[in-house]
């Protein structure tokens, strides 16, 4: 049987403004064995419903099967350019998380409820009861990877894109890569850690949306500005579009066949001057 992400590669299928848009992102630890609904089913379905509607995405993360040493954590991140931030807090506490506390995180300003993270979190996502793709794709990332970034490095629950495993997340940034095998998430990690994008097999960053997206990596790709920083589409007028894709083909393993859509380039040029 031919799985979602292998029938997407088959068929060419853009990378490009596939990620799923979250300004913010809420992942409590849970090792427990995740079910296809993963967050609702642990308990966190009104949180997840909550944040939802601020842009925030909750999430469930593991180094393994285990507890962790320190017991269950939470990460709360931002992930908007100037105000990125990992906090590290106690999964109780983001459990309980208000409205006006997620209202501040939504807006880039950190809960307070424990301390700034300094070094990067990677996710993989590995929700097989969700997806099959991920499932076997993302552990087999998760161990090749797991060695050499250690505490960095975190399984997760669905991220969306299960047609594009085996997936991985750069935070705080929100950068969103797919379809990679070892040796590519090593050059992802590597440019992230100094400051860069690695435009190849980039999704895109989450804290935009999906025609945001598109535009920053077309111009990126044109005027080769590739730090985390840039911001190149705004100094340029770009144009992009949808357009759908042929033949229609499932989004997960056990979806119906849908026609994509994937966002193309238009017009890229300067901006007027006006007289």
């Amino acid at each position: 049987m031919t799985t979602c992400s292998e029938l997407s590669l088959a068929l060419g299928e853009p990378l490009h403004a596939t990620a799923s848009f979250a300004r913010a992102w809420v992942l409590v630890e849970e090792p427990a064995p995740w079910g296809r609904k993963a967050v609702a089913e642990a308990g966190l379905g009104e949180l997840e419903q909550r944040a939802k509607a601020l842009g925030i995405r909750v999430g469930l993360v593991r180094r393994g099967r285990e507890r962790s040493a320190t017991g269950h954590r939470a990460f709360l991140v931002h992930c908007g350019p100037g105000r990125a931030f990992v906090e590290e807090a106690e999964a109780a506490d983001a459990a309980a998380l208000d409205d006006p506390t997620l209202e501040r995180l939504a807006a880039g300003e950190r809960p307070g409820l424990g301390a700034e993270r300094p070094e990067p979190l990677y996710l993989v996502c590995t929700n097989g009861r969700r997806d099959v793709c991920c499932g076997r794709a993302g552990r087999d990332l998760v161990r090749a990877l797991g060695p050499e970034l250690d505490e960095r490095l975190w399984e997760t629950s669905h991220i969306g894109g299960h047609r594009f495993a085996p997936n991985l997340v750069c935070l705080p940034h929100g950068l969103v890569y797919g379809r990679l095998d070892v040796d590519s998430a090593r050059l992802v990690v590597r440019a992230y850690e100094t400051g860069r994008l690695e435009l190849d097999h980039l999704r895109g960053r989450s804290s935009l949306e999906p025609a945001e997206q598109a535009a920053d990596v077309f111009v990126r790709r044109a005027t080769g500005r590739v730090g985390l920083e840039d911001d190149p589409a705004s100094e340029l007028r770009v144009r992009v579009e949808l357009e759908p894709l042929d033949p229609p083909r499932p989004e997960s393993c056990d979806g119906e066949p849908k026609r994509p859509l994937a966002w193309r380039l238009v017009s890229l040029e300067p901006p007027r001057h006006e007289p």
